[in-house]
Protein backbone atom coordinates (compact mmCIF):
# COMPACT_ATOMS: atom_id res chain seq x y z
CA UNK A 1 0.00 0.00 0.00
CA UNK A 2 0.99 3.45 0.35
CA UNK A 3 3.15 4.74 2.61
CA UNK A 4 1.91 6.75 5.63
CA UNK A 5 1.51 10.37 5.00
CA UNK A 6 3.80 12.65 7.33
CA UNK A 7 1.68 13.88 10.14
CA UNK A 8 1.78 17.80 9.67
CA UNK A 9 3.91 20.10 11.06
CA UNK A 10 3.20 22.11 14.10
CA UNK A 11 3.92 25.21 11.58
CA UNK A 12 0.84 23.48 9.16
CA UNK A 13 -1.51 23.13 12.18
CA UNK A 14 -0.85 26.65 13.30
CA UNK A 15 -1.49 27.61 9.27
CA UNK A 16 -4.60 25.72 9.52
CA UNK A 17 -6.30 26.51 12.70
CA UNK A 18 -5.37 30.40 11.54
CA UNK A 19 -7.32 29.50 8.37
CA UNK A 20 -10.41 28.08 10.29
CA UNK A 21 -10.35 31.45 12.49
CA UNK A 22 -9.95 33.67 9.56
CA UNK A 23 -13.40 31.87 8.21
CA UNK A 24 -14.87 32.73 11.06
CA UNK A 25 -17.80 35.88 10.53
CA UNK A 26 -16.98 38.52 13.09
CA UNK A 27 -20.24 40.25 14.52
CA UNK A 28 -19.47 43.53 16.58
CA UNK A 29 -22.12 44.35 19.28
CA UNK A 30 -22.17 48.28 20.78
CA UNK A 31 -24.81 48.74 23.87
CA UNK A 32 -24.81 51.16 26.87
CA UNK A 33 -24.45 50.46 30.55
CA UNK A 34 -27.93 49.68 31.28
CA UNK A 35 -28.23 45.80 32.66
CA UNK A 36 -31.52 45.62 31.28
CA UNK A 37 -30.43 46.66 27.05
CA UNK A 38 -27.24 44.32 27.65
CA UNK A 39 -28.59 41.22 29.71
CA UNK A 40 -31.32 40.20 26.32
CA UNK A 41 -28.19 39.82 24.25
CA UNK A 42 -25.78 37.67 26.21
CA UNK A 43 -27.53 34.53 25.27
CA UNK A 44 -27.57 35.65 21.57
CA UNK A 45 -23.87 36.00 21.90
CA UNK A 46 -23.45 32.34 23.52
CA UNK A 47 -25.77 31.25 20.25
CA UNK A 48 -23.46 33.07 17.84
CA UNK A 49 -20.78 31.79 19.41
CA UNK A 50 -22.08 28.55 19.59
CA UNK A 51 -22.38 28.48 15.50
CA UNK A 52 -19.03 29.87 14.72
CA UNK A 53 -18.87 33.39 15.15
CA UNK A 54 -16.94 35.38 16.18
CA UNK A 55 -18.50 38.30 18.70
CA UNK A 56 -17.14 41.46 19.87
CA UNK A 57 -18.78 43.21 22.06
CA UNK A 58 -17.94 47.19 22.57
CA UNK A 59 -19.36 48.55 26.33
CA UNK A 60 -18.40 51.43 28.40
CA UNK A 61 -16.19 50.44 31.68
CA UNK A 62 -18.74 48.72 33.65
CA UNK A 63 -16.85 45.60 35.20
CA UNK A 64 -19.77 43.28 35.33
CA UNK A 65 -21.17 44.05 32.69
CA UNK A 66 -17.69 43.28 30.12
CA UNK A 67 -17.08 40.28 32.59
CA UNK A 68 -20.81 38.78 31.44
CA UNK A 69 -20.26 39.39 27.94
CA UNK A 70 -16.64 37.68 28.30
CA UNK A 71 -18.53 34.99 29.83
CA UNK A 72 -21.16 34.83 27.18
CA UNK A 73 -18.04 34.02 24.67
CA UNK A 74 -17.42 37.56 23.31
CA UNK A 75 -13.65 39.23 22.98
CA UNK A 76 -15.03 42.67 25.00
CA UNK A 77 -14.09 46.14 23.33
CA UNK A 78 -13.43 49.66 24.48
CA UNK A 79 -15.44 52.86 23.03
CA UNK A 80 -12.16 54.84 23.29
CA UNK A 81 -8.79 53.41 22.47
CA UNK A 82 -7.40 54.74 26.16
CA UNK A 83 -10.42 53.29 27.85
CA UNK A 84 -10.76 55.75 30.56
CA UNK A 85 -12.65 53.85 33.62
CA UNK A 86 -14.63 57.23 34.19
CA UNK A 87 -15.94 57.13 30.57
CA UNK A 88 -20.08 57.53 30.27
CA UNK A 89 -21.73 57.49 27.25
CA UNK A 90 -24.46 59.44 28.90
CA UNK A 91 -22.63 62.17 30.05
CA UNK A 92 -21.30 63.12 26.53
CA UNK A 93 -22.02 66.43 25.22
CA UNK A 94 -22.84 67.80 28.72
CA UNK A 95 -20.08 70.85 27.66
CA UNK A 96 -22.80 71.30 24.85
CA UNK A 97 -25.54 72.09 27.70
CA UNK A 98 -24.29 74.45 29.37
CA UNK A 99 -26.56 76.38 31.61
CA UNK A 100 -27.87 79.17 29.74
CA UNK A 101 -31.27 79.80 31.54
CA UNK A 102 -33.59 77.00 29.82
CA UNK A 103 -35.61 75.42 31.71
CA UNK A 104 -34.78 72.28 33.97
CA UNK A 105 -37.25 69.61 31.27
CA UNK A 106 -35.67 71.89 28.28
CA UNK A 107 -32.06 71.30 29.17
CA UNK A 108 -32.79 67.62 29.73
CA UNK A 109 -34.32 67.24 26.25
CA UNK A 110 -31.33 68.72 24.88
CA UNK A 111 -28.98 66.99 26.76
CA UNK A 112 -30.94 63.48 25.74
CA UNK A 113 -30.84 64.69 22.29
CA UNK A 114 -27.45 65.32 21.87
CA UNK A 115 -25.49 62.41 24.07
CA UNK A 116 -25.73 59.56 21.56
CA UNK A 117 -24.41 61.69 18.74
CA UNK A 118 -21.96 63.78 21.04
CA UNK A 119 -20.61 59.94 22.24
CA UNK A 120 -20.33 58.98 18.12
CA UNK A 121 -18.58 61.56 17.86
CA UNK A 122 -16.06 61.76 20.39
CA UNK A 123 -15.34 57.59 19.79
CA UNK A 124 -16.45 57.18 15.66
CA UNK A 125 -12.69 57.36 14.66
CA UNK A 126 -11.51 54.54 16.92
CA UNK A 127 -14.56 51.96 16.64
CA UNK A 128 -14.62 52.48 12.76
CA UNK A 129 -10.87 51.35 12.87
CA UNK A 130 -11.73 48.45 15.51
CA UNK A 131 -14.69 47.09 13.33
CA UNK A 132 -11.90 47.42 10.22
CA UNK A 133 -9.19 45.55 12.26
CA UNK A 134 -11.31 43.04 13.14
CA UNK A 135 -12.94 42.18 10.15
CA UNK A 136 -16.59 42.83 11.23
CA UNK A 137 -19.06 41.43 8.51
CA UNK A 138 -22.22 42.37 10.72
CA UNK A 139 -22.76 44.99 13.50
CA UNK A 140 -25.58 45.01 15.77
CA UNK A 141 -26.31 47.90 18.24
CA UNK A 142 -28.68 48.98 20.98
CA UNK A 143 -30.86 52.08 19.23
CA UNK A 144 -29.38 54.63 21.66
CA UNK A 145 -25.99 53.76 20.14
CA UNK A 146 -25.61 55.48 16.93
CA UNK A 147 -22.17 54.17 17.01
CA UNK A 148 -22.99 51.20 15.58
CA UNK A 149 -24.82 52.58 12.68
CA UNK A 150 -21.40 54.66 12.09
CA UNK A 151 -19.10 51.96 12.02
CA UNK A 152 -21.28 50.09 9.65
CA UNK A 153 -21.97 52.90 7.65
CA UNK A 154 -18.81 53.70 6.95
CA UNK A 155 -17.10 50.71 6.41
CA UNK A 156 -20.47 49.32 4.16
CA UNK A 157 -21.21 46.01 6.42
CA UNK A 158 -24.33 45.20 6.85
CA UNK A 159 -26.66 46.06 10.48
CA UNK A 160 -29.26 45.72 12.55
CA UNK A 161 -30.41 47.18 15.85
CA UNK A 162 -31.77 45.71 18.68
CA UNK A 163 -35.11 46.45 20.47
CA UNK A 164 -35.06 44.91 23.46
CA UNK A 165 -38.34 46.39 24.86
CA UNK A 166 -41.85 45.61 23.24
CA UNK A 167 -41.85 48.05 20.45
CA UNK A 168 -41.75 51.89 19.88
CA UNK A 169 -45.93 51.01 20.70
CA UNK A 170 -45.13 51.12 24.20
CA UNK A 171 -43.61 53.86 25.17
CA UNK A 172 -46.44 56.25 22.71
CA UNK A 173 -47.16 58.27 25.85
CA UNK A 174 -43.85 59.60 26.13
CA UNK A 175 -43.99 60.78 22.99
CA UNK A 176 -47.44 62.95 22.55
CA UNK A 177 -45.57 66.10 23.02
CA UNK A 178 -44.94 66.57 19.24
CA UNK A 179 -43.99 70.16 19.55
CA UNK A 180 -40.47 68.25 22.07
CA UNK A 181 -40.37 65.89 19.30
CA UNK A 182 -39.59 68.42 16.75
CA UNK A 183 -37.48 70.53 18.92
CA UNK A 184 -35.19 67.62 19.82
CA UNK A 185 -34.60 67.37 15.71
CA UNK A 186 -33.57 70.71 16.07
CA UNK A 187 -31.08 70.24 19.12
CA UNK A 188 -29.45 67.07 16.76
CA UNK A 189 -29.22 69.20 13.78
CA UNK A 190 -25.69 70.72 14.42
CA UNK A 191 -24.09 67.11 15.94
CA UNK A 192 -25.52 65.53 12.81
CA UNK A 193 -24.05 67.23 10.43
CA UNK A 194 -20.71 66.83 12.11
CA UNK A 195 -20.82 63.27 11.95
CA UNK A 196 -21.85 63.51 8.25
CA UNK A 197 -18.83 65.59 7.49
CA UNK A 198 -16.16 63.62 9.34
CA UNK A 199 -17.81 59.91 8.66
CA UNK A 200 -19.57 60.68 5.64
CA UNK A 201 -22.58 59.06 7.42
CA UNK A 202 -25.89 60.58 7.53
CA UNK A 203 -27.72 59.29 11.11
CA UNK A 204 -31.23 61.30 9.75
CA UNK A 205 -31.26 63.04 12.33
CA UNK A 206 -34.09 64.94 11.35
CA UNK A 207 -36.16 61.73 12.14
CA UNK A 208 -38.53 62.61 14.73
CA UNK A 209 -38.11 59.17 16.44
CA UNK A 210 -33.99 59.65 16.91
CA UNK A 211 -34.67 59.23 20.02
CA UNK A 212 -33.48 55.55 19.27
CA UNK A 213 -31.02 56.05 16.07
CA UNK A 214 -32.89 51.97 14.90
CA UNK A 215 -31.48 50.92 12.26
CA UNK A 216 -33.86 50.17 9.20
CA UNK A 217 -34.12 46.06 9.83
CA UNK A 218 -34.59 45.99 14.08
CA UNK A 219 -35.00 42.79 16.11
CA UNK A 220 -37.75 42.71 18.61
CA UNK A 221 -36.78 40.40 21.55
CA UNK A 222 -40.10 39.16 22.19
CA UNK A 223 -43.02 37.31 20.46
CA UNK A 224 -45.30 39.24 18.09
CA UNK A 225 -48.40 39.26 20.15
CA UNK A 226 -46.43 41.26 22.90
CA UNK A 227 -45.46 43.74 20.42
CA UNK A 228 -46.99 47.00 21.15
CA UNK A 229 -49.39 48.12 18.22
CA UNK A 230 -48.09 51.45 17.03
CA UNK A 231 -51.05 54.23 16.89
CA UNK A 232 -53.03 54.46 14.05
CA UNK A 233 -51.83 55.06 10.48
CA UNK A 234 -52.59 59.43 10.05
CA UNK A 235 -53.14 59.54 13.77
CA UNK A 236 -49.42 60.52 14.55
CA UNK A 237 -46.29 62.11 12.84
CA UNK A 238 -43.94 59.88 14.74
CA UNK A 239 -45.64 56.76 14.26
CA UNK A 240 -46.30 57.27 10.35
CA UNK A 241 -42.18 57.75 10.09
CA UNK A 242 -41.67 54.35 11.78
CA UNK A 243 -44.19 52.73 8.98
CA UNK A 244 -42.60 54.29 6.02
CA UNK A 245 -38.98 54.14 7.51
CA UNK A 246 -37.95 51.20 9.66
CA UNK A 247 -39.12 47.42 9.82
CA UNK A 248 -39.38 45.08 12.88
CA UNK A 249 -38.89 41.56 13.52
CA UNK A 250 -40.25 39.75 16.21
CA UNK A 251 -37.86 36.83 17.43
CA UNK A 252 -38.96 35.78 20.66
CA UNK A 253 -37.42 36.07 24.19
CA UNK A 254 -33.75 36.12 24.20
CA UNK A 255 -33.41 34.71 27.82
CA UNK A 256 -31.80 31.17 28.25
CA UNK A 257 -30.62 29.97 31.73
CA UNK A 258 -27.37 28.62 30.67
CA UNK A 259 -26.04 32.51 29.33
CA UNK A 260 -24.88 34.56 32.06
CA UNK A 261 -26.87 37.05 33.97
CA UNK A 262 -25.60 40.63 35.50
CA UNK A 263 -28.17 40.83 38.12
CA UNK A 264 -27.00 44.57 39.64
CA UNK A 265 -24.14 46.93 37.84
CA UNK A 266 -21.52 47.84 40.16
CA UNK A 267 -20.75 51.54 39.19
CA UNK A 268 -16.54 51.37 37.18
CA UNK A 269 -13.53 52.86 38.98
CA UNK A 270 -13.12 56.08 39.30
CA UNK A 271 -16.66 57.05 40.21
CA UNK A 272 -16.51 55.58 44.09
CA UNK A 273 -19.00 55.99 46.06
CA UNK A 274 -20.52 54.80 49.40
CA UNK A 275 -22.47 51.31 49.09
CA UNK A 276 -24.88 49.51 51.07
CA UNK A 277 -23.81 46.10 50.60
CA UNK A 278 -27.01 43.11 52.01
CA UNK A 279 -25.51 40.45 50.29
CA UNK A 280 -26.52 39.34 46.65
CA UNK A 281 -26.48 35.27 47.34
CA UNK A 282 -30.05 33.69 47.46
CA UNK A 283 -30.80 32.61 50.73
CA UNK A 284 -31.09 29.44 49.72
CA UNK A 285 -31.22 28.05 53.59
CA UNK A 286 -34.46 30.24 54.50
CA UNK A 287 -35.73 29.46 50.97
CA UNK A 288 -35.84 25.35 50.94
CA UNK A 289 -37.22 25.82 54.89
CA UNK A 290 -40.01 28.14 54.06
CA UNK A 291 -40.72 25.74 50.59
CA UNK A 292 -40.61 22.53 52.90
CA UNK A 293 -43.13 24.72 55.55
CA UNK A 294 -45.91 25.29 52.71
CA UNK A 295 -45.42 29.11 52.74
CA UNK A 296 -45.42 31.14 49.89
CA UNK A 297 -41.68 33.42 48.69
CA UNK A 298 -42.78 36.72 47.35
CA UNK A 299 -39.76 38.27 45.65
CA UNK A 300 -39.90 42.00 45.32
CA UNK A 301 -37.33 43.72 42.67
CA UNK A 302 -37.69 47.34 41.69
CA UNK A 303 -34.88 47.52 38.34
CA UNK A 304 -32.17 49.51 38.14
CA UNK A 305 -33.45 52.42 36.66
CA UNK A 306 -34.97 53.41 40.06
CA UNK A 307 -32.17 51.55 42.02
CA UNK A 308 -29.26 52.99 39.99
CA UNK A 309 -29.00 55.20 37.52
CA UNK A 310 -31.98 57.51 38.50
CA UNK A 311 -32.02 57.34 42.57
CA UNK A 312 -32.10 60.65 43.37
CA UNK A 313 -33.44 62.01 39.86
CA UNK A 314 -36.80 62.27 38.70
CA UNK A 315 -38.78 59.54 37.01
CA UNK A 316 -41.52 61.79 36.75
CA UNK A 317 -40.84 63.13 33.71
CA UNK A 318 -40.55 60.20 31.31
CA UNK A 319 -43.62 58.00 33.02
CA UNK A 320 -46.56 59.69 30.90
CA UNK A 321 -48.28 60.68 33.75
CA UNK A 322 -47.88 57.63 36.11
CA UNK A 323 -45.73 58.87 38.44
CA UNK A 324 -46.10 62.66 39.74
CA UNK A 325 -43.56 65.08 38.24
CA UNK A 326 -40.65 64.73 40.38
CA UNK A 327 -40.29 61.63 41.95
CA UNK A 328 -37.07 60.17 42.41
CA UNK A 329 -36.25 56.48 41.74
CA UNK A 330 -35.24 56.75 46.35
CA UNK A 331 -39.00 58.07 46.68
CA UNK A 332 -40.32 55.48 44.44
CA UNK A 333 -38.54 52.64 45.98
CA UNK A 334 -39.20 53.24 49.87
CA UNK A 335 -42.72 53.85 48.86
CA UNK A 336 -43.25 50.25 47.80
CA UNK A 337 -41.00 48.97 49.76
CA UNK A 338 -42.86 50.51 52.93
CA UNK A 339 -46.05 49.16 51.94
CA UNK A 340 -44.57 46.09 50.85
CA UNK A 341 -43.52 45.60 54.84
CA UNK A 342 -46.90 46.23 55.84
CA UNK A 343 -48.16 43.97 54.06
CA UNK A 344 -45.67 41.42 54.84
CA UNK A 345 -46.82 42.07 58.99
CA UNK A 346 -50.25 41.38 57.60
CA UNK A 347 -49.71 38.10 55.52
CA UNK A 348 -47.38 36.83 59.15
CA UNK A 349 -46.10 33.54 58.67
CA UNK A 350 -47.66 32.75 55.36
CA UNK A 351 -45.00 34.21 53.22
CA UNK A 352 -41.88 34.58 53.24
CA UNK A 353 -40.57 37.81 51.11
CA UNK A 354 -36.96 38.31 49.82
CA UNK A 355 -36.99 42.37 48.85
CA UNK A 356 -33.88 43.34 46.80
CA UNK A 357 -33.18 46.64 47.34
CA UNK A 358 -30.14 47.79 45.13
CA UNK A 359 -26.87 49.33 47.02
CA UNK A 360 -27.63 52.71 47.77
CA UNK A 361 -26.01 54.10 51.02
CA UNK A 362 -29.41 55.35 52.11
CA UNK A 363 -32.09 52.71 50.40
CA UNK A 364 -33.36 51.66 53.63
CA UNK A 365 -33.27 55.14 55.43
CA UNK A 366 -36.70 55.02 55.73
CA UNK A 367 -36.50 52.77 58.36
CA UNK A 368 -35.05 53.75 61.77
CA UNK A 369 -33.65 50.67 62.71
CA UNK A 370 -32.66 49.99 59.33
CA UNK A 371 -32.40 46.52 57.68
CA UNK A 372 -32.78 45.52 61.54
CA UNK A 373 -36.32 46.96 62.01
CA UNK A 374 -37.65 44.32 59.07
CA UNK A 375 -40.48 41.86 60.27
CA UNK A 376 -39.00 38.41 60.75
CA UNK A 377 -40.38 36.96 57.10
CA UNK A 378 -38.41 39.73 55.02
CA UNK A 379 -35.35 39.00 54.11
CA UNK A 380 -33.06 41.92 52.55
CA UNK A 381 -30.74 41.20 49.72
CA UNK A 382 -28.41 44.37 47.53
CA UNK A 383 -29.60 41.83 44.71
CA UNK A 384 -29.94 37.92 43.75
CA UNK A 385 -29.60 35.56 40.46
CA UNK A 386 -32.93 36.48 39.38
CA UNK A 387 -33.53 34.25 36.58
CA UNK A 388 -32.71 31.61 39.61
CA UNK A 389 -35.02 32.75 41.94
CA UNK A 390 -37.82 32.81 39.44
CA UNK A 391 -36.76 29.46 38.17
CA UNK A 392 -36.45 27.73 41.75
CA UNK A 393 -38.02 29.87 44.26
CA UNK A 394 -40.87 32.50 44.19
CA UNK A 395 -44.87 31.88 43.91
CA UNK A 396 -44.96 35.90 43.37
CA UNK A 397 -42.93 38.83 41.37
CA UNK A 398 -43.56 42.33 42.92
CA UNK A 399 -41.53 43.91 39.92
CA UNK A 400 -41.45 47.49 37.60
CA UNK A 401 -42.21 45.05 34.92
CA UNK A 402 -39.30 46.19 32.55
CA UNK A 403 -39.64 44.08 29.97
CA UNK A 404 -36.44 41.46 30.78
CA UNK A 405 -38.18 41.16 34.10
CA UNK A 406 -41.46 40.70 32.51
CA UNK A 407 -40.47 37.90 30.32
CA UNK A 408 -38.34 36.52 32.67
CA UNK A 409 -41.41 36.15 34.93
CA UNK A 410 -43.70 34.74 31.59
CA UNK A 411 -41.14 32.14 31.23
CA UNK A 412 -40.88 30.90 34.71
CA UNK A 413 -44.78 31.04 34.72
CA UNK A 414 -44.59 33.78 38.06
CA UNK A 415 -47.59 35.54 38.20
CA UNK A 416 -46.50 39.19 39.00
CA UNK A 417 -47.74 42.21 40.75
CA UNK A 418 -46.52 45.18 38.03
CA UNK A 419 -45.98 48.59 40.22
CA UNK A 420 -44.58 50.30 36.75
CA UNK A 421 -42.58 53.53 37.15
CA UNK A 422 -41.81 55.10 33.18
CA UNK A 423 -40.90 54.54 30.04
CA UNK A 424 -42.49 51.34 28.73
CA UNK A 425 -43.15 49.70 32.12
CA UNK A 426 -47.09 51.34 32.32
CA UNK A 427 -47.65 50.02 29.06
CA UNK A 428 -46.50 46.38 30.36
CA UNK A 429 -48.45 46.33 33.43
CA UNK A 430 -51.91 47.22 31.23
CA UNK A 431 -49.86 44.05 29.59
CA UNK A 432 -49.85 42.08 32.86
CA UNK A 433 -53.31 43.03 34.18
CA UNK A 434 -55.13 42.56 30.45
CA UNK A 435 -53.15 39.05 29.43
CA UNK A 436 -53.85 37.51 32.75
CA UNK A 437 -50.30 36.97 34.03
CA UNK A 438 -50.80 39.19 37.33
CA UNK A 439 -52.13 42.10 38.69
CA UNK A 440 -51.02 45.93 37.89
CA UNK A 441 -51.00 48.72 40.16
CA UNK A 442 -50.84 51.90 37.63
CA UNK A 443 -50.32 54.82 39.32
CA UNK A 444 -48.59 53.65 42.63
CA UNK A 445 -47.70 56.27 44.60
CA UNK A 446 -51.08 56.92 44.67
CA UNK A 447 -52.57 53.04 44.38
CA UNK A 448 -50.18 51.22 46.65
CA UNK A 449 -50.98 50.83 49.92
CA UNK A 450 -50.01 47.44 52.32
CA UNK A 451 -53.91 46.35 52.11
CA UNK A 452 -54.60 46.23 48.84
CA UNK A 453 -50.71 44.41 48.47
CA UNK A 454 -51.82 42.15 50.97
CA UNK A 455 -55.26 41.44 49.32
CA UNK A 456 -53.32 40.96 46.03
CA UNK A 457 -50.89 38.70 47.32
CA UNK A 458 -53.34 36.36 48.56
CA UNK A 459 -55.08 36.16 45.80
CA UNK A 460 -51.58 35.18 43.75
CA UNK A 461 -50.86 32.61 46.92
CA UNK A 462 -53.80 30.73 46.72
CA UNK A 463 -53.49 27.36 44.90
CA UNK A 464 -57.39 28.12 43.18
CA UNK A 465 -56.98 31.56 42.57
CA UNK A 466 -54.01 31.51 41.13
CA UNK A 467 -53.88 28.69 38.49
CA UNK A 468 -56.05 30.71 35.86
CA UNK A 469 -52.69 33.56 36.28
CA UNK A 470 -50.67 30.41 36.09
CA UNK A 471 -52.13 28.91 32.82
CA UNK A 472 -52.18 32.52 31.32
CA UNK A 473 -48.24 32.68 31.85
CA UNK A 474 -47.53 29.13 30.41
CA UNK A 475 -49.64 29.62 27.31
CA UNK A 476 -47.56 32.71 26.34
CA UNK A 477 -44.56 31.78 27.84
CA UNK A 478 -44.76 29.09 25.09
CA UNK A 479 -45.13 31.42 22.17
CA UNK A 480 -41.74 33.21 23.98
CA UNK A 481 -39.26 30.89 24.43
CA UNK A 482 -36.44 30.04 21.25
CA UNK A 483 -35.81 34.14 20.41
CA UNK A 484 -31.80 33.13 20.81
CA UNK A 485 -31.91 31.09 17.81
CA UNK A 486 -34.48 32.53 15.68
CA UNK A 487 -32.13 35.60 16.25
CA UNK A 488 -28.87 34.04 15.28
CA UNK A 489 -30.57 32.70 11.51
CA UNK A 490 -31.30 36.38 10.50
CA UNK A 491 -27.99 37.83 11.73
CA UNK A 492 -26.14 35.01 9.75
CA UNK A 493 -28.83 35.91 7.19
CA UNK A 494 -27.40 38.88 6.86
CA UNK A 495 -23.91 38.22 7.02
CA UNK A 496 -24.44 35.91 4.25
CA UNK A 497 -26.20 38.32 2.21
CA UNK A 498 -23.58 40.83 3.01
CA UNK A 499 -25.40 43.78 1.59
CA UNK A 500 -23.35 46.44 2.61
CA UNK A 501 -23.94 49.80 2.65
CA UNK A 502 -26.78 49.55 0.37
CA UNK A 503 -28.40 47.82 2.97
CA UNK A 504 -28.33 50.14 5.58
CA UNK A 505 -29.34 53.42 3.71
CA UNK A 506 -32.37 51.59 2.00
CA UNK A 507 -36.13 52.80 2.98
CA UNK A 508 -37.78 49.88 4.34
CA UNK A 509 -41.86 49.76 4.76
CA UNK A 510 -42.32 48.19 8.01
CA UNK A 511 -45.27 46.94 6.94
CA UNK A 512 -47.57 47.11 10.51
Amino acid sequence: GDPASPAPSSLAMKCIGQAAEDQQPVVAIFNVHAIGHVNPTLPLVVELVRRGCKVHYFLPPVKDLRHAASEAGAVVEAYLADDPQDFALDKCGLEDVADDGLPEDERQLLHRAVWPLAGALLAGEHVIARCRDIGARAVLYDPVTPHGLVAAHALGVPCMSLVTFPGVGSLADILQDESGLRRAAGHRRAHAERLRLRFGVDVRGHLLTRLWYLAPESLVTTSGDLVAPLPAAGATAWADELREHFRFEAVGCLANPSAPHVAMARAPSGRGRDISDFGSALPARSLDAAKAAGRRVVYCALGTMALSHRWDQDLGAQSGGNLPAGTTGKQFCQHIWRHLLGAAEILGEAVLCVMSVGTQPDALDFLPGGAGAVPPNVIIRSSVPQVEMLHSCADVFISHVGFNSLQESILEGVPMIAVPQAVDQPANACQVEASGWGRAFLEPMRSVSAGALADVLRELTCESSAAPFRAALDASGAKLRGGDGRAADLVLRMVANGQGRHAISAHVDTGR
